[in-house]
């Protein structure tokens, strides 16, 4: 197959979209298949076979680099005809989208909780009338309206977001959450607790949560803050894994014998195991990666039900509200008073859902052969 990939920056350390780019180009490029990549900024691709199509959209504002980028990727397609084209966003054109971001209509809304009383409705006019948003909801409108591509869901609530919003036909979605590599994140990891709990200064027979996240506020970490508040009597520790700003830590100064901040690690298969459990009150995830890789390292998840990745927890951790303190704290007593301390930490993995990358990068390298000559 001839295949091309359009995504912005098509780097491996940018972010999780970014990432699966990257992993599915030479999955497909080790398979034998030609790849080509549409994008403005490259890593030099670890194979060969992989041709970097650099474009140059305009840079700022980022509204205007959205567009711009949009326009010239449709551009560049047109020159390759026979090609496969498969986007995560931010484009006009493809044959196959995955909205890794899950659905940008959505997530404006749930996003928008984070804001409370009369501060909430301001914020989402101001947001409303940005230039990115206009472009973004525009873009997303012409997909589902007027391209209509083959639509891979990462989770089961974004196929039924986009069912919902755009009345588009299930036929056309395909289900494929995310995998991830089951031999790295194992309950196995869990032989250097010790060792990753004397370096963030955490005692053996402490309980210990853990937040992983890049973007602390989309995350819940204030949320996550008034829980801790409220939870005097309770012994645990917080282990926050990510960059926390200037805000993040004002807010935990008050918790300074709780939270431990961690900053960016490149070892969570290690970190997951050496704590008790995964805490995410994200206000919106299209599938955190960060449950499914906490789950598949043996530690029970608590997480909203505006977190597509939801969908694997079940009798393992809780599922709550988003921007909802009271109902985090009480699920935190819950996971606290069934320490699993001296309990050996088991797998949840591919038998109950979870798949290895390489699995659903098979499944889409067989829908884009389904689709050859059509």
């Amino acid at each position: 197959m001839q295949v091309c990939i359009a995504i912005e920056k098509f780097d491996p350390t940018v972010g999780g979209a970014e990432r699966y780019c990257w992993d599915l180009a030479h999955y497909l490029a080790e398979r034998g298949h030609a790849l080509d990549i549409i994008c403005m900024h490259a890593q030099k691709p670890e194979i060969d076979a992989i041709h970097v199509n650099l474009i140059q959209p305009v840079r700022f504002p980022q509204a205007l680099r959205h567009l711009s980028f949009a326009i010239l990727q449709y551009l560049k397609a047109q020159e390759m005809p026979a090609h496969i084209h498969f986007c995560v966003g931010n484009a006009f054109f493809m044959h196959i989208y995955q909205p890794h971001g899950g659905l940008h209509k959505t997530w404006f809304v749930r996003e928008n909780l984070r804001y409370s009383g009369v501060v909430r409705p301001c914020m989402h006019l101001i947001r409303r009338l940005s230039p990115k948003d206009m472009v973004q909801r525009g873009m997303e409108w012409w997909v589902f309206r007027m391209t209509q591509p083959e639509v891979i869901a990462i989770s089961g609530m974004v196929a039924e977001d986009i069912r919902s919003a755009f009345s588009y036909p299930a036929a056309k979605i395909h289900l494929m959450p995310n995998g991830i590599d089951t031999g790295r994140f194992s309950p196995a990891k869990r032989s250097k607790r010790a060792e990753i709990r004397a370096r963030f200064g955490l005692k053996d027979d402490e309980f210990v949560f853990v937040f992983v996240a890049n973007n602390f506020a989309l995350k819940g970490f204030y949320v996550l803050v008034d829980a801790c508040l409220s939870m005097d009597y309770t012994p645990f520790k917080v282990l926050v894994i990510g960059e926390p700003d200037c805000w993040a830590r004002s807010e935990a100064r008050l918790l300074s014998d709780t939270i431990v901040f961690g900053g960016k690690v490149h070892d969570l298969e290690y970190v997951y195991p050496a704590c008790d459990c995964l805490v995410h009150p994200t206000y919106y995830d299209a599938c955190s990666l960060v449950v499914i890789e906490a789950l598949a390292s043996g530690i029970p998840v608590i997480t909203t039900d505006t977190n597509g990745a939801s969908m694997f927890v079940g009798e393992n951790g809780r599922i709550i509200p988003p921007h909802a303190p009271v109902s985090l704290a009480n699920a935190m007593r819950e996971m606290h008073s069934k320490t699993r301390k001296g309990m050996e930490q088991r797998a949840f993995l591919p038998e109950s859902d979870f798949r290895d990358s390489s699995e659903v990068f098979a499944e889409i390298e067989a829908l884009m052969e389904g689709m050859r000559g059509t």
